[in-house]
């Protein structure tokens, strides 16, 4: 109980003097590697493991206090790779920043996704089995008056894998889909001063 009291009256002045800040952000996704693990011989083995590119857009709310602020976002997300892998994702990160100086933020944060379907032109792939997984990001901010520029990493923390089929439904193949994502972002905040 003590402990608690403690936080409580270290936390009071960073909600006291806490602003909400709020707008939207799009960005693009530098790559994505995956990695193939052949279960049967008949699988094609020219499908290369290439890097996904894509991008990302949606909107954040922050709570800002003077050192430390927490963040929360919404966006949509997509990925490719030039073996035509897509995968389409809403992802939810939450983060907790610290100001290391007045225009330079470093954060780091849980990423809850949920994926909305994964498709391939020249794969045949079974059907999602857990749509929804977590993931760890970090990365830092450059704050330009209404303008934000996010440099972040995102790695996926649970197992995803997306299994290859061939025509008789039997598993051939399986693509760990975990996130590993550097991307680059940029924010525009509506309500700031």
């Amino acid at each position: 109980m003590n402990f608690f009291c403690k936080i409580f009256f270290v936390l009071i002045p960073f909600f006291t003097f806490a602003q909400i800040e709020y707008g939207f952000k799009t960005g693009i996704n530098l790559n994505n590697s995956s990695d193939i693990t052949i279960i049967k011989q008949d699988f094609d083995t020219s499908f290369t493991k290439d890097d996904f590119q894509g991008y990302f857009i949606g909107g954040f709310i922050s709570l800002e206090g003077a050192v430390f602020n927490l963040r929360s976002e919404l966006q949509y997300n997509k990925i490719k790779n030039s073996n035509n892998l897509t995968q389409n994702k809403i992802e939810l990160p939450v983060t907790l920043g610290y100001k290391i100086l007045p225009f330079l933020s470093a954060f780091i944060g849980p990423s809850f996704q949920y994926i909305l379907d994964e498709k391939s032109n020249t794969l045949n792939l079974a059907k999602i089995e857990n749509n929804s997984t977590m993931g760890l990001t970090l990365g830092t901010r450059l704050h330009i008056s209404k303008i934000e520029l996010d440099l972040r990493y995102e790695r996926g923390l649970n197992p995803m894998e997306t299994k290859i089929i061939n025509q008789n439904n039997l598993n051939i193949a399986k693509i760990d889909t975990r996130a590993s994502v550097f991307s680059i972002g940029i924010s525009y905040k509506i309500n700031s001063n």
